[in-house]
């Protein structure tokens, strides 16, 4: 007998085969020598986000994060139809409770692990990531009412004061020296303070009963080596009080750091790591980098000047990429979007994650460069977070997340950065005339669009519902707006912010950008398909995904008798409550259980549900 949720073994299969072979198709794109792409670190300057107004209304009503809080508003049909917008509240952390550890370590993996992307010799990342932190957090005290610029400790890197300005770097087991150049004191002074271990500064904000939260990049740095720093011009002690640099100062003596040192690819790369440390405090995990590879500059007559970072004309960029750091799960939802693929239905998921697994774990990706590049290739424009990632470690979750088909959806980031990332952002099929169906996910997708109460929150996993409805026993917003002849999808209208004294400004107009498809071939044409990691049996991933969708789906009237299969099926069958009565009588006669009470709504429910 046909099962009526389950695929059968050659279909679950061929989706697995599907999955082996998209990635496998990526590693080939990837392995050709002629591939060329923009430097990678391009999309950083074309990502569209919203960014926070100065006059931004902050609560800080929390003990532990204070929160920015805006309105978006959505459009739904084009045409002529009565279906109306509907508006959905977007909140974002700007400020936590408690620093994110950062560990610099010999046993870390260097940089140069992801050669190509950064061909630099010497690996800075760590002191570049440090110096980031100040910068966002400056920029970020610019910006949000009531935080406090970063203020200078007491805590300072030391001083090399031997002025070795040459050759071989001395070696220590409790010392690295940094070569500075030829800076002033003021540069000298910030670099002290960015690099020392006891926390050289700090930038926050009170909460409403005067405790102190941090800005979202704070860290608390632990390292086994202390930096030395180095410059040209006498490395005297500095004077004890001295003010805090500015941001705008603070990127100018990065950007002269990194022109001495030829390493501008390793400051964007230090950039997309900074941009993930929200990321790590939401999974509650440390940051672990190795310790920096710094060779010592021949000394040049001509001085260093303070260079002028490619970030400071392109500030407004810079901000949107701020704003989007301070949304954890907005970047969480971005990483693991490359695992969605709009033809994998709820029933067999699971199919398609196990093939993309089997490949990703095979003896072909060789190592974490490897993998981090057939990921970026997926989609490109969200490599650097992706970088920015495998620099931290934050992959290592996102995999894990991923493997088990349980990860984050941001519709507010996919409709900012066309981001592609679940069914319910497609448009709603053209029905056939006279065909009396709608498919399942276009009546997920008209139930979300009417935005009834019960339907005001998105399916939480992205992999739609298998099969078809009938009108008949779909709700009275679906069989109207599936023949109203309007053209029906989700599409973002705007965004106000939440502003002091009551006020709501409209975030500066966004692009509708239009939803990036996933690259990969699907074909399997000459691949020898691992079957290794094949199990239909093991299949927890398509089981939660469906009864998660089915019960937003049937939630609210309950399913039709026509889906009385499904419901007695295993997947769907234990939602039960222990006063639920198994369904009896005939197929088309109409029951009554109660499906652990959310099927109880009587006064709502089809007079064909069961």
């Amino acid at each position: 007998m046909e099962d009526a949720v389950r695929p059968d073994e050659q279909a679950f299969k061929a989706m697995y085969e599907r999955g082996y072979c998209t990635w496998f198709s990526l590693y080939e794109t990837t392995a050709a020598a002629n591939k060329t792409h923009p430097p990678w670190w391009d999309s950083m300057f074309r990502l569209d986000h919203p960014t926070f107004p100065k006059e931004l209304a902050v609560d800080a009503s929390f003990s532990n994060t204070a929160l920015a809080k805006g309105t978006s508003t959505w459009k739904t049909s084009q045409g002529s139809c009565d279906l109306p917008p509907f508006d959905q509240e977007f909140i974002i952390p700007i400020a936590s409770d408690s620093p994110v550890i950062l560990d610099i370590s010999e046993e870390q993996q260097s940089a140069s692990a992801f050669r190509p992307l950064l061909p630099e010799d010497d690996d800075h990342i760590a002191l570049l990531v440090l110096a980031w932190t100040y910068i966002l957090s400056a920029r970020w005290a610019e910006i949000i009412p009531g935080a406090s610029a970063p203020k200078y400790s007491n805590f300072e890197a030391g001083w090399d004061l031997g002025n070795i300005h040459c050759g071989v770097m001395p070696t220590s087991s409790t010392k690295l020296i940094i070569d500075l150049g030829n800076v002033g004191d003021g540069a000298a002074r910030w670099w002290a303070a960015v690099l020392a271990l006891e926390g050289g500064w700090n930038a926050s904000i009170p909460n409403n009963r005067g405790n102190i939260l941090h800005s979202p990049w704070s860290t608390n740095l632990v390292s086994e080596q202390r930096f030395t720093l180095s410059r040209r011009s006498k490395s005297r002690p500095l004077a004890t009080q001295h003010p805090a640099a500015s941001f705008s100062a603070a990127l100018r003596y990065l950007s002269s750091y990194c022109e001495l040192h030829n390493i501008a690819e390793q400051m964007h790369a230090a950039l997309a790591a900074t941009l993930l440390l929200p990321v790590a405090r939401f999974d509650n995990r440390m940051i672990q980098l190795p310790t920096p590879k710094v060779r010592r500059k021949v000394p040049v007559e001509e001085d260093n000047i303070c260079k002028t970072s490619s970030w400071s004309g392109n500030l407004n960029q810079l901000d949107k990429l701020l704003t989007l750091s301070c949304n954890a799960v907005g970047m969480k939802a971005l990483l693991n979007s490359i695992f969605f693929d709009p033809s994998v239905g709820c029933n067999i998921c699971g199919a398609w994650l196990q093939g993309t697994f089997a490949f990703l774990d095979s003896d072909i990706i060789q190592d974490r460069h490897s993998l981090l590049r057939v990921l970026t290739e997926r989609d490109v424009d969200l490599g650097f977070l992706w970088l920015g990632a495998f620099i931290i470690r934050a992959e290592k979750r996102a995999l894990q997340e991923a493997r088990l088909g349980w990860w984050k959806l941001d519709l507010h980031v996919a409709a900012w950065t066309g981001t592609l990332m679940s069914f319910i952002q497609q448009p709603v099929s053209t029905r056939l005339p006279g065909t009396g169906e709608i498919l399942r996910a276009d009546e997920c997708r008209l139930m979300y669009l009417s935005h009834d109460q019960s339907y005001n929150v998105a399916p939480l996993f992205p992999f739609a519902p298998f099969g078809s409805t009938l009108l008949t026993d779909t709700n009275i917003d679906v069989r109207q707006h599936a023949q109203c002849g309007a053209n029906h999808s989700l599409e973002y209208g705007g965004l106000t912010w939440r502003c002091c004294g009551g006020e709501r400004i409209a975030a500066l107009h966004l692009r509708n950008a239009s939803l990036r498809a996933k690259s990969g071939n699907p074909e399997c044409n000459d691949i020898s398909v691992d079957y290794d990691s094949l199990d239909n049996e093991d299949d927890d991933c398509s089981e939660m995904v469906t009864r998660n969708i089915f019960t937003w789906l049937r939630d609210e009237d309950g399913f039709p008798v026509a889906e009385r299969a499904i419901r007695e099926h295993a997947w769907i069958d234990n939602l039960d409550s222990d006063n639920d009565e198994p369904i009896e009588g005939d197929a088309r006669s109409t029951a009554g259980g109660n499906l652990h009470g959310w099927l109880s709504k009587a006064g709502t429910w089809r007079s064909n549900s069961l």
